[in-house]
């Protein structure tokens, strides 16, 4: 004859209790190895689980549905894992906490509000997810510690929710998902070498944000927001050899800002068919990249760069192809400070405007506008600087200062009407180049030191 183990028998009574019961309490101790503890609660106002285990390849599941409830599930030791699952659960809770490795977290909240899963692992080679669909006003926080971790969330259909995650230690991994979310906001926050943080808030939305942290060496950031309005993204590496990816499309009023503090750094930054949207990308240390590229009306970018080999490519999706402002209405602002920098940058459509200051030796700076109302300026003070501007259309403006150098060279080309030149420079071996076709043209060569060569064409 079949017998029930104790276990069993305990949750077969439990259910029968509990089914129809105002208020329903679980609590379970196990101690030893492969031990499963399994609640099962619906339909109570009050519900509470307590599973504790103490040991080595454990298992414990809860499951609430109907009313409000808490889930709280302790496991010591290696190869544990937890469930947690609430349904139609309002202000209700799943906590996780687990010491040791090899172990694993599970939440799944359905359909409520004001709830929240919070999940603590302290070992290596730990993996937690918490799930939420169709929440409102409710977290999702993941706290990691030692190496090789990984944390995964995912929030679908909701308003006002929030994904917290912390990680430290080394090789650690996190993945965050919001989908079709209103006012919602994702914080990452990892130290330590070798981490990874992935980041995709998509689908229809309005006025969430992504906010992330990494200090260490060696680590990568990928943050994509697609379809938002309003959108806001935040990206600070702390180290060296750090790269991060930031990609907001088809949205409106976003804004991207990125700060790298370090050694050989890599940002990438995309918004193709973006409207009114702000890209700020600031890289302070050695051997620097920046790749960026905008297409849409009334975009903004700026770059800063402080250090040694930095280099800003406005291009075509990680590469550096010509190309980075596309549309109408934009503005780019370029700062760099250091030695052997680079800019490139390639400007189409009305209204464009471009700034420009390098600071430092061995700068160049390649410029090319086109289709009216664009704007050039800039400013390069050091030893072997070149700049070269190439604008077409009308009413174009280019101003080129270069003093107190060597090797400066200079070269603006203007098509077409109410044009104008300036170009100054002090020092010596400096080369002006200005040629400008069309009406109403003006242009003014100022060279001062040995060795200057000026030429002026108009047509």
């Amino acid at each position: 004859m079949f017998q029930y183990k104790p276990l069993a028998a305990a949750v077969l009574t439990l259910i029968a209790v509990q089914a129809f019961a105002d208020d329903s309490t679980s609590t379970q101790v196990q101690n030893g190895l492969e031990n499963v503890g399994e609640v099962l609660q619906s339909d109570a106002s009050m519900s509470s689980v307590v599973q504790d285990q103490q040991g080595e390849y454990n298992n414990a599941f809860a499951d609430q549905s109907g009313g409000t409830g808490t889930i709280t599930q302790t496991q010591n030791g290696d190869y544990n894992a937890s469930t947690g699952v609430q349904a139609s659960v309002t202000e209700s809770q799943i906590t996780h906490d687990q010491t040791g490795s090899w172990n694993q977290a599970h939440s799944e909240q359905w359909f409520s509000q004001n709830s929240g899963a919070n999940v603590t692992q302290n070992g290596d080679e730990n993996e937690a997810f918490s799930y939420q669909d169709t929440e409102v006003a409710s977290v999702i926080t993941i706290n990691q510690m030692d190496q090789q971790n990984r944390a995964d969330a995912e929030q679908l259909f909701g308003t006002g929710n929030s994904t917290e995650i912390s990680q430290g230690g080394t090789g650690n991994q996190a993945g965050t998902w919001q989908m079709d979310q209103s006012g919602s906001r994702i914080g990452i926050q990892q130290s330590g070498t070798f981490n990874e943080t992935y980041v995709d808030q998509s689908g229809v939305g309005s006025d969430n944000q992504v906010d992330v942290f990494q200090g260490g060496d060696t680590s990568y950031i990928e943050v994509w927001q697609s379809e938002q309005e309003g959108g806001r993204v935040t990206v600070n590496q702390d180290g060296a050899l750090n790269e991060l990816v930031v990609d907001q499309s088809f949205g409106s009023n976003n804004t991207a800002s990125m700060l790298q503090e370090g050694d050989t750094n890599a940002a990438w930054a995309d918004q193709f068919e973006s409207t009114n949207s702000v890209s700020t990308v600031n890289q302070v240390g050695n051997s620097n990249l920046s790749l960026t590229y905008q297409s849409g009306d009334a975009l903004d970018l700026t770059v800063n760069q402080t250090g040694d080999g930095n280099t800003v490519f406005a291009s075509n999706w990680q590469g550096d192809q010509a190309g980075g402002q596309f549309g109408t209405d934009q503005v780019a602002v370029l700062d760099q400070n250091g030695s052997g920098n680079t800019a490139n940058f390639t400007q189409e459509g009305n209204y464009n405007e471009l700034y420009f200051e390098q600071v430092g030796n061995d700068n160049s700076l390649v410029v090319a506008q086109r289709d009216g109302g664009n704007l050039a300026e800039g400013t390069s003070e050091g030893d072997g600087n070149s700049v070269e501007v190439d604008q077409s259309g009308s009413d174009n403006l280019s101003q080129t200062f270069q003093s107190s150098g060597g090797g400066n060279f200079a070269s603006v080309t203007q098509a077409d009407m109410n044009n104008m030149a300036l170009v100054n420079q002090a020092g010596f071996d400096n080369i002006a180049t200005v040629t400008q076709s069309g009406l109403n043209m003006t242009a003014t060569l100022n060279q001062t030191g040995t060795g200057n060569s000026a030429t002026v064409t108009q047509q």
